[in-house]
C-alpha cells in the first residue's frame, strides 16, 4: 500500500487533499513541509502532498524552495477551495466565544469576522492543530478556525460557517514523488 506524506495532522487541508488524491493509501502526518518532502526523498513515503500557492495569501515560499532542489517530480495538482469555519466544543454557542485559535494565514483570511466579533486571537501551527487544541481544552469561550473535516475529526460543533472574507479562497497543492 502506498504511503503519502502531508504536513500537519488529521483534518489539515493537506490531509484533506491527500485523502482525496490517494483514498486507499496510508496517510503519514509530518511536522512540517520539509519533513514531508524528505520522507519521499529518503523512500520512507511514496509521495507527498504539499501546498504551493493560496489565492489569498500567495505562494508558499518554503515549499517553493524545497521544490526548487529538483529532487522530486510533480505528479499531479489539486486545487482545494478553502472555507474557514468557527468551531467550538459541544455546548458552546457563538455568543460564548471570546478567543479564536488558528494558523496565522487563516486568522488573516478571517480578520474582518474576528474584528466584527471582538475576538482575541491565538496562533497555532495549522488549522487542524487549532481544532485539536480547542477539543482538548474543552473551554466554552474558545473556538478554532478550521475546516469542517477538522470539526468532524475532533468532535467539535460548527458555530458559524464560511467566515473567511473572500469566496474565492483556494489553495493549489501538488503531489510529488521520486524521479524514476
Amino acid at each position: 500500500m502506498k504511503k503519502i506524506a502531508y504536513s500537519g495532522i488529521e483534518g489539515a487541508f493537506a490531509h484533506v487533499v491527500a485523502r482525496r488524491l490517494f483514498p486507499d493509501a496510508i496517510h503519514v502526518s509530518c511536522k512540517n513541509f520539509k519533513e514531508a518532502y524528505d520522507s519521499v526523498v529518503s523512500g520512507e513515503c511514496d509521495a507527498a502532498v504539499l501546498p504551493v500557492e493560496n489565492s489569498y495569501a500567495g505562494p508558499v515560499k518554503e515549499v517553493a524552495e524545497l521544490l526548487s532542489k529538483g529532487e522530486l517530480k510533480t505528479d499531479t495538482e489539486y486545487t482545494l477551495p478553502i472555507t474557514q469555519n468557527l468551531l467550538g466544543v459541544r455546548g458552546s454557542r457563538l455568543s460564548d466565544i471570546k478567543k479564536v485559535i488558528s494558523q496565522p494565514k487563516a486568522l488573516e483570511q478571517c480578520d474582518k469576522y474576528i474584528k466584527e466579533n471582538g475576538f482575541e486571537v491565538e496562533e497555532a501551527v495549522n488549522t487542524a492543530m487549532s481544532a485539536r487544541e480547542v477539543a482538548n481544552r474543552q473551554i466554552l469561550s474558545v473556538a478554532a478556525i478550521a475546516s469542517l473535516e477538522a470539526a468532524a475529526i475532533y468532535g467539535l460543533k460548527v458555530l458559524d460557517e464560511h467566515i473567511n472574507e473572500t469566496d474565492d479562497n483556494k489553495t493549489r497543492f501538488v503531489a510529488v514523488s521520486r524521479k524514476t
